[in-house]
């Protein structure tokens, strides 16, 4: 009963954002975030422990998506459903940076990230940083866990909000999609958004 309320609060939280714009017509895929939600900054560890600013500054789109190294099941398949994005998008590929962003300070280092990122698509970008930090970027997207204890204090697993949230390169949520969205859907979304931006495939 508890981990269905968890489940509830975390898809409610995450929908406050769509409910401003819910008059507007959208034939997105994704949940249209209106108006566009901004993110203030966070300093956080890219794969090499160097201090990175989040949202990144760059010209890329973002998808970003939160989890943990130890995920047994929800965050690998995030990866490998990320990845195939990538793949699906072609040479327009290089218009989006896929974001993992650690929610498990204490076992996901630099270098855990970079282990579990790459075993999927050396192009996914492994963030971490210190618990303040992850909690501070975590409340920003609404992002709920829950931890439930093990035998031992490195024991533990974490039920958390799965939702990806797709950021435009000034940093701001544009679409959000659930952990079941697949990769032509929001391919779809996201040559649509290049359209309308004037950056059709050359």
């Amino acid at each position: 009963m508890r981990i269905a309320k968890f489940r509830y609060r975390a898809a409610l939280a995450a929908l406050l954002w769509c409910v401003v714009g819910a008059g507007a017509a959208s034939d997105y895929q994704g949940l249209r975030v209106e108006p566009p939600k901004a993110i203030h900054g966070v300093t956080l560890l890219n794969p090499q422990g160097q201090a990175v600013a989040f949202p990144l500054n760059t010209s890329s789109w973002q998808l970003v998506a939160f989890g943990y190294t130890h995920c047994p099941d929800v965050c690998p398949m995030t990866l490998h459903k990320s990845a195939l994005l990538l793949e699906q998008l072609g040479t327009d590929a290089k218009r989006l940076q896929v974001v993992f962003i650690s929610i498990d300070s204490s076992r996901d280092n630099p270098q855990a990230m970079q282990d579990f990122t790459a075993s999927v698509d050396a192009r996914i970008l492994g963030l971490t940083g210190d618990p303040e930090a992850l909690q501070a970027v975590a409340n920003e997207f609404g992002v709920l866990t829950r931890r439930f204890q093990g035998t031992t204090a490195l024991a533990y697993t974490l039920e958390h909000s799965s939702f990806l949230y797709l950021l435009d390169p000034a940093g701001r949520v544009r679409l959000m999609y659930s952990a079941s969205a697949d990769g032509p859907a929001i391919a779809s979304d996201l040559r649509r958004l290049w359209r309308d931006a004037g950056l059709a495939k050359n």
